[in-house]
């Protein structure tokens, strides 16, 4: 450790001789027990399955939850045509019990009042 100011290496390369021209052959690992393979090969097909069945299932709900968005937004179409038919009905309910309105409407209708004369200008040419 206190050697910060010598001039000693700390680290030397030193060349090795050549490699010949052939790798040396390495040592062949055994092969595996037939039981180990087997294992291997069913853990890889179950997992297989889990990923395709899992797969399907998320694109099942995927399409499952986009219909029924668009479900949800026809509903809300409905309702916002419902609820516009409702307060006309509400208004036509209103304007009922107005008297004067109960006698345009009887007028349109050819009704009078007793001694009125009603005039239909719709025969005339």
């Amino acid at each position: 450790m206190n050697n910060r100011g010598s001039s000693e290496n700390v680290v030397s390369f030193h060349s090795t001789p050549s490699a010949p021209s052939t790798p040396p052959s390495s040592p062949a690992a055994p092969p595996l027990p037939r039981r180990v393979r087997l294992r291997r090969r069913i853990w890889l097909i179950l997992m297989l399955i889990l990923f395709l069945w899992s797969g399907s299932e998320w694109i099942i709900q995927t399409r499952a939850v986009h219909s029924k968005e668009a479900a949800l937004v026809e509903k809300r179409r409905e309702l916002a045509l419902l609820e516009k038919e409702r307060r006309e009905l509400k208004q036509e309910i209103n304007r009922l019990q107005d008297e004067d309105y109960l006698f345009e409407l009887a007028r349109k209708m050819g009704y009078g009042k007793p001694g009125e004369e009603i005039l239909d200008v719709s025969d005339l040419p």
